[in-house]
């Protein structure tokens, strides 16, 4: 008899829940996929602090190389390839890739990488200083070994914008 009234009592709490005003929006919300459950957010749920991380892919759309932002310095283009400057372990290294500097700020739209020259895209964050001349400047990195980068007339404005001097 006792286990007569558990399954009563289990089928009644069901049934009783499958038609509640709850169960009903629920349901609705199932099929219009806006269900969320009120759950605790687990570890994979909280808010990762993302790193920029800039992907470079050749002239067929494959990704073949990606940094983090942070260690880029410059990329250096010549006809079609770029060359990617980047510090690995205290080191400048580089890496050679068959695409165009058009086609990397396209696809990686960071308000940190500036071009600076037809041939040069320079990572604000490493700018030590820029200098006046009259081709249009040049600009120092914070790595004394890297040679300083030139900035042409028609990319200059982008340069100053990105000191505020204007």
């Amino acid at each position: 008899m006792k286990h007569l009234f558990s399954r009563i009592f289990a089928y009644f709490f069901f049934w009783n829940f499958r038609n509640s005003p709850f169960s009903k929006k629920r349901k609705k919300a199932i099929k219009g996929k806006k269900y969320r459950t009120n759950r605790t957010r687990s570890n994979k749920d909280k808010k990762v602090k993302k790193v920029d991380l800039i992907i470079f892919k050749d002239e067929k759309g494959v990704i073949c190389f990606s940094i983090q932002m942070d260690a880029l310095y410059y990329i250096e283009s010549d006809t079609n390839y770029i060359t990617i400057y980047y510090a690995k372990q205290g080191k400048m290294e580089n890496y050679l890739l068959r695409s165009s500097l058009k086609t990397v700020l396209e696809e990686n739209i960071n308000e940190n990488l500036v071009r600076c020259h037809r041939s040069f895209i320079v990572n604000f964050d490493k700018v030590k200083l820029y200098k006046k001349d009259k081709e249009g400047g040049v600009i120092e990195l914070t790595d004394e070994g890297i040679h300083p980068i030139p900035v042409s007339k028609s990319y200059l404005d982008n340069v100053l914008c990105k000191f505020k001097i204007q």
